[in-house]
């Protein structure tokens, strides 16, 4: 099985046939959203819950993860909105996350090693992103870009222009709360996964004003090329993939 998780802008998928579920784990309940008919071989997670009621720092990513893989996804593209810290990612543009670094603070349940009865685990995390899996999205999608290193901060308020300053120094290009601890646990769950970021905003001091965001008829738009470019992509390996 193959699955899609939203945030921010994209809680649903148009046209997509799925049921909701609530999936209890050893961590909580997570809301999925399972294919159904046509679209059997998909599952689709709004992070941020469908009604986006979850602020980044309280998500139960844990929860989330686990019951993906209970449900036996193997590969997933995960969606995320960011703010622009550098040229690599233009706000209204699209591309895929080629690295991570967190700057969480570490206060969030970000691991499923926790050194009880799962044992004490060290995952690495030299290719956090399927490479394959990458590679198929751009393959696709031509026009993608490489939207480079994605630095995230706790939420849920935005950064400072200082913040930002020093992310740039750092090398960071894109912004954002929710995908270094979502995707340290997919991998640690075993799951092949793949990101895309498509900008809202370019981050404090970057832009010449302050912090605007594009408008929702652009962001409804992104989401539906988005979530259409990830549901063949997943589906063609699906058939491809023994």
């Amino acid at each position: 099985m193959k699955a899609i998780i939203g945030g921010t802008g994209v809680d649903h998928i148009s046209g997509f046939q799925g049921e909701r579920r609530q999936i209890d784990t050893p961590y909580g309940s997570a809301e999925v959203f399972v294919g159904t008919g046509k679209d059997a071989w998909l599952a689709f997670l709004p992070r941020h819950g469908s009604g986006h009621s979850v602020p980044p720092h309280l998500i139960n990513y844990r929860a989330n993860i686990s019951a993906l893989k209970g449900l036996g996804v193997d590969e997933v593209i995960t969606i995320y909105a960011v703010g622009s810290v550098s040229e690599a990612l233009r706000p209204e543009e699209v591309g895929t996350i080629a690295d991570f670094a967190d700057l969480s603070g570490g206060g969030r349940a970000h691991t499923f090693f926790t050194g009880d009865e799962q044992g004490v685990v060290h995952v690495g995390m030299d290719r956090a992103f399927d490479p394959e899996l990458t590679d198929a999205l751009h393959a696709h999608e031509p026009n993608l870009k490489d939207a480079g290193v994605y630095v995230c901060t706790n939420g849920p308020r935005l950064e400072t222009p200082s913040e930002i300053r020093m992310f740039r120094t750092l090398g960071f290009d894109v912004v954002g709360m929710t995908a270094a601890t979502e995707v340290a646990l997919a991998r640690e769950a075993g799951l092949k996964i793949a990101s895309l970021a498509y900008s809202i905003n370019w981050a404090a001091g970057v832009g010449p004003d302050e912090v605007t965001f594009i408008t929702d008829d652009t962001i409804a738009r992104l989401k539906d090329s988005m979530t259409r470019l990830c549901m063949d992509v997943l589906e063609e390996r699906l058939v491809a993939l023994p």
